[in-house]
């Protein structure tokens, strides 16, 4: 019988299956547009940001529509009292469903997905009714159907992974998660929005390292968001408050002195016309007059941290177009990027400790447009001369860079992997 039923799903499952998924998109809106053209550059012409490389780009990307989920998908600000309480309710349904005994553990060894038959897709099935990322009484218990695969979906865009509706091994793992972690996770994450939320204004910029996003919030609703690409775990990006005030066009980037040891004498010692290709310089001093020959330096040594490092303007510089100022003893930034393809990546823990931003354009448009008589078209005007420039905030706009491994949305409680080990739980994803 279990096997005539496999058959027969397998056979009326896809027009199923593609009538329900676009239903799916419609409304929930999950994949952003794609904003970027992936640049088919080398490796060698250009930085991860603040990062070395030293192997060739493929000549071209192509990427999964699917990788441009955006994890935001209301207008409403995270950071308000609103969320707040928002994370009370859900705490409220996760400790009804430890008091209900909680949820078993899937077993499974390979993956699942579409017209499977299996005793833990029961499991699964209840799983995924207990979170509310399926309805009740669909489909038939030990199949996997349209109904579990758009729950497994729903449940990963909520984790941060990539929504295929297939139960591999990263999302069992999170699957599994005892409801006693999830409860801790929630009252940490509980406590950071209200210690976020003091001395905000009504207009600011959120930075959520984990989520890997950032939002440009006015009154309360979401203007503007983006992706972001945020400091890995062994050069984190730091969690703080401050205030932009100002933003660099076309800038130079200074190196700093732990680059200088740690990535660009492997480099040199990799490829000795590195610095030349990548337009950077040495100088003796902060005057960046004189410069000093590479091949008088021991890159074997730390004969390097001696000197002063310094990339030129253009669009191959790590920087990018445009870099965003704000005060911290950090020495961090936002900034633009050359290399769009990190972009797409579903957790983006690149970097050395700097935020980059996607569509870096759109946040420096919003930023400025409390400056007296400024336009979109003085934003592109320096954009197309290409020269360096500094503009200055009339308005200093707060920023806050924060660290939420679960927020709620539209409803919706997300959890993201606690990259930097700050959560009361071991990774959640491990």
């Amino acid at each position: 019988m279990k096997k005539a039923l496999k058959q027969l799903k397998l056979i009326i499952s896809p027009i199923f299956y593609s009538l329900f998924f676009c239903i799916y998109l419609d409304s929930t809106s999950l994949y952003a547009n794609i904003y970027d053209e992936i640049n088919k550059l080398e490796r060698s012409d250009l930085f991860y940001a603040e990062d070395l490389v030293f192997e060739s780009l493929p000549s071209g990307i192509i990427l999964n529509e699917e990788q441009f989920v955006l994890p935001v998908i209301s207008n409403e600000a995270i950071l308000t009292y609103q969320s707040y309480l928002e994370f009370t309710d859900v705490i409220d349904q996760y400790q009804k469903i430890l008091k209900s005994g909680g949820w078993q553990e899937i077993k499974i060894d390979g993956e699942l997905g579409i017209g499977d038959v299996s005793s833990e897709i029961i499991i699964l099935r209840n799983r995924l009714m207990m979170t509310n990322d399926m309805p009740e009484n669909r489909g038939i218990n030990d199949i996997f159907d349209i109904f579990v695969e758009d729950g497994l979906k729903k449940f990963q865009f909520r984790h941060g992974i990539t929504p295929t509706g297939v139960l591999d091994e990263m999302t069992k793992n999170a699957l599994n998660l005892p409801i006693e972690n999830k409860l801790r996770i929630l009252g940490a994450n509980k406590t950071r929005i209200l210690n976020y939320m003091s001395g905000l204004g009504s207009k600011y910029i959120f930075v959520n390292i984990p989520g890997n996003y950032l939002l440009a919030v006015n009154d309360g609703k979401i203007e503007f968001q983006t992706k972001v690409v945020v400091g890995r775990d062994e050069r984190p990006t730091p969690i703080l408050s401050s205030n932009i005030y100002e933003i660099n066009f076309f800038p130079y980037w200074h190196i700093p002195e732990s680059i200088v040891r740690q990535d660009i004498s492997k480099a040199m010692q990799i490829d000795s016309d590195y610095l030349e290709k990548n337009n950077i310089y040495i100088y003796q001093d902060y005057y960046y007059k004189d410069t000093v020959n590479p091949d008088y330096i021991d890159w074997y040594s730390d004969e390097p941290t001696l000197f002063k490092f310094r990339q030129n303007p253009g669009y191959a510089n790590s920087l990018g177009v445009a870099k965003i100022n704000f005060a911290n003893k950090h020495a961090v930034f936002l900034h633009d990027t050359p290399n769009k393809s990190l972009y797409s990546d579903g957790q983006r823990f690149f970097s050395s400790g700097c935020v980059r931003v996607q569509n870096i354009d759109d946040l420096i448009q919003w930023l400025l447009s409390s400056n007296d008589s400024w336009e979109r078209k003085k934003l592109e005007n320096i954009l197309n001369v290409a020269k360096t420039k500094t503009v200055q905030m009339k308005e200093q706009i707060p920023i806050k860079l924060g660290y939420l491994t679960a927020w709620v949305d539209d409803g919706q409680v997300h959890f993201r992997e606690d990259i930097y080990g700050k959560d009361p739980v071991k990774n959640m994803n491990q």
